[in-house]
């Protein structure tokens, strides 16, 4: 992977979904625009939220803040080596 993508989340809870234990995060975007779903959204703000449910086993796959940078840092280093390969669009 030379092109990785990042996705910030805010983690905003354990929540028990249908006798399962669920890792809720929010997007970043609507976080700082509307704050914490659910609860008292700012008036006037007309965004969506994104929720992403996630089971308490799958929370290792995870990363830090530090391990994104780091495993940035690393791709960016095999691209170097690669001299920045350009995806190509469709067949030519």
């Amino acid at each position: 992977m030379t092109m990785p993508g990042v996705e910030p989340l805010i983690y905003i809870g354990l929540h028990d979904s249908d006798g399962s234990m669920l890792h809720t995060f929010q997007d970043t975007i609507s976080y700082s625009w509307v704050g914490r779903y659910p609860g008292p959204f700012r008036p006037g703000q007309d965004i969506e939220v994104s929720l992403y449910p996630m089971q308490v086993e799958e929370a290792s796959t995870l990363l830090s803040l530090a391990e994104v940078v780091a495993k940035l840092n690393e791709l960016y280093a095999r691209a170097e080596r690669l001299n920045f390969p350009v995806l190509k669009h469709g067949c030519e």
